[in-house]
């Protein structure tokens, strides 16, 4: 928290964004803060963000806060929450904050407040000292879950709520896999076994092998539409994803801003004149971020699923990638390609001025004790 003797002044001025309008205003400027920021993922950029609020937004009360510098109204930070409730019998009588991505049945990871590099500390003050005087008596618990394990959001979190005599809980959720990509196409073939060029090679010796690139080759919707295709076929029953009309349509969103922004990576191989295997990723902040694919089953003796994904490094290298990033959860091709990880964490707190909440705190550190008290370890 500032200082009582920092002239109140200096600090940033914090607004609440609380309507799609008002929320809309905050496009021209975002994409210069996001690059600015620690929290530069594809999760919390402009067209993800805003598509996310379009289509899953009315999920709870918007709780956007902004802050902006005091003297010339630069925009120092956004944090994107929500207001909700819980599941379960104890949890829906819970009143949560959560980020904006958090709810909904698309994957939105690495989610965090949006802070302007070398000003997190005063944006993270005024941000908490909005939620705990301003919004102190419209909310129960803190819930973000999702954030990477070393954003600089999480010790300022802790900071503001010990000082009023609050912890923050943070518990590993999961890891992220990341494979580190060299500069060159002959750099990473060098890198793979023996075993896997053979399989490349004779793969496009075998076939008679052309990529296809939504936005290039075909319209992003058409791609679309076979990306759930594979997907269906490949997983069946056992598919997760595209089931629900607002993931569709979510996706069918998304994937159109994102090629305007420069940011989609859709590809597809075609062998001998049939699309087999294909994938849905992105490319930004000079990554790539895994999302989604799929190919046919009968050519899976053909290792189709490796063969697209060996041909996307390749596509994320040629546009000068630097990093291939799996996301969270657990899968054993993640840990075949992948050469490093990062720690995925979820966070809670109570809120210091209600009693629901520091119950509820107390109920879920007894079924959870993989969570730490904040100050106990390093993060």
């Amino acid at each position: 928290m500032a200082s009582p003797s920092t002239p109140a002044q200096l600090r940033p001025r914090v607004s609440c964004v609380s309507a799609p309008g008002e929320w809309s205003k905050l496009a021209a400027e975002w994409p210069e803060l996001a690059v600015n920021s620690a929290a530069d993922a594809i999760f919390l950029s402009w067209p993800w963000l805003d598509t996310w609020m379009g289509v899953y937004g009315d999920g709870g009360r918007w709780l956007v806060l902004v802050a902006r510098d005091a003297v010339d109204g630069k925009l120092l930070g956004v944090a994107p929450m929500m207001l909700d409730r819980g599941a379960g019998h104890v949890g829906r009588w819970m009143r949560r904050v959560i980020l904006v991505g958090q709810k909904a049945d698309t994957a939105s990871e690495y989610l965090d407040w949006v802070m302007r590099r070398g000003h997190e500390e005063a944006v993270a003050s005024v941000f908490c000292d909005y939620l705990l005087r301003e919004e102190g008596r419209s909310w129960d618990l803190l819930r973000f879950e999702t954030m990477c394990g070393d954003s600089p959001t999480l010790p300022l979190l802790e900071k503001a709520f010990a000082v009023h005599g609050r912890s923050l809980t943070i518990t590993p959720a999961t890891t992220s896999p990341y494979l580190t990509l060299p500069a060159s196409w002959d750099g990473f073939l060098a890198s793979r076994s023996g075993t896997f060029r053979t399989r490349w090679n004779k793969f496009h010796r075998e076939h008679r092998i052309v990529m296809k690139e939504a936005g290039v080759n075909m319209a992003v919707a058409e791609g679309m539409q076979v990306i759930r295709d594979l997907n269906e076929k490949r997983w069946g029953d056992r598919r997760r994803s595209f089931l629900s009309d607002r993931y569709r349509r979510f996706h069918d969103e998304v994937s159109a801003r994102m090629l305007a922004a420069g940011h989609l990576a859709m590809l597809f191989i075609e062998a001998d004149g049939q699309i087999v295997a294909g994938r849905y990723d992105f490319a930004y902040a000079g990554k790539a971020w895994c999302f989604q694919g799929g190919w046919l089953p009968e050519w899976e003796k053909e290792r189709a699923g490796k063969m697209m994904l060996t041909a996307m490094m390749r596509w994320c290298i040629e546009h000068g990638l630097s990093e291939y990033d799996f996301l969270g959860g657990e899968a054993s091709y993640k840990s075949e390609w992948a050469n490093s990880e990062r720690q995925i964490v979820d966070i809670q707190a109570a809120n210091p001025r209600s009693i629901c909440g520091k119950l509820f705190e107390a109920l879920k550190r007894l079924k959870q004790p993989r969570a730490r008290k904040s100050g106990t370890a390093d993060h």
